[in-house]
């Protein structure tokens, strides 16, 4: 599927708005759970909620960086402004994206076992 300028111009933009949304959203848990952690910590769902959230501000930052790290003059792609190592450095915590699944399914199992 072939997008116009206009469109690719949108796809580029708009994950920058929603992947800082999502990091302010992630920093805003960590930091209601670590302000009370000598009570908060002692309890599964908040140490599981902690790191659910913890690789999500790193995830949410990768793809919030939507097409800057790409390598500058990279053909089609609009906001390309990175290098190699840039695009190789948001693969690796895009990565991180495959953590998520796993903590919502110990808090799915957590409210399960003893919901």
């Amino acid at each position: 599927m072939v997008f116009s300028f206009s469109q690719r111009k949108a796809l580029s933009i708009i994950p920058h708005i929603t992947g800082a949304l999502s990091v302010i959203g992630s920093l805003s848990i960590l930091y209601d759970i670590l302000k009370d952690r000598s009570r908060k910590l002692h309890r599964p769902y908040y140490r599981i909620l902690l790191g659910m959230s913890f690789f999500d501000v790193f995830a949410s930052a990768s793809l919030g960086m939507s097409t800057w790290p790409i390598p500058k003059g990279t053909e089609g792609v609009y906001g390309a402004v990175g290098t190699t190592q840039t695009c190789t450095a948001q693969g690796f915590f895009n990565q991180l994206m495959l953590v998520n699944p796993f903590y919502n399914l110990m808090l799915a199992w957590y409210y399960l076992l003893l919901g």
